[in-house]
């Protein structure tokens, strides 16, 4: 038998039809499967998720620093009335270095 180039166009045709239709096959069962898996699907946030969705918009909505606490100490600094012990920043500082070390 003698395979010639129509013979060899006429099989080309004849596999991408059946490619085609297998895509469209598999495009199809995609379709119906992704529909039914969007129906199925559902989120519950639990009462603690809740809770911390809560908390944490609290903390959002609460300022970076405390103004008033900055006001009182710029004023005592600049009035020369704001004096810390010595022992005080050394226990500070001892104390902060456990912290990092624990």
């Amino acid at each position: 038998m003698r395979i010639d180039s129509n013979m060899m166009s006429g099989m080309d045709t004849l596999e991408q039809t059946s490619r085609k239709r297998n895509v469209e096959k598999v495009s199809a069962n995609d379709k119906q499967n992704s529909a039914a898996a969007v129906e199925s699907d559902a989120v519950s946030i639990s009462e603690k998720g809740k809770d911390v969705s809560e908390m944490t918009r609290t903390l959002k909505e609460m300022p970076d620093v405390r103004a008033d606490k900055i006001a009182d100490l710029k004023e005592r600094i600049a009035n020369g009335t704001y004096n810390v012990s010595g022992k005080d920043i050394a226990s500070k500082i001892i104390n902060t270095a456990l912290e990092d070390v624990f």
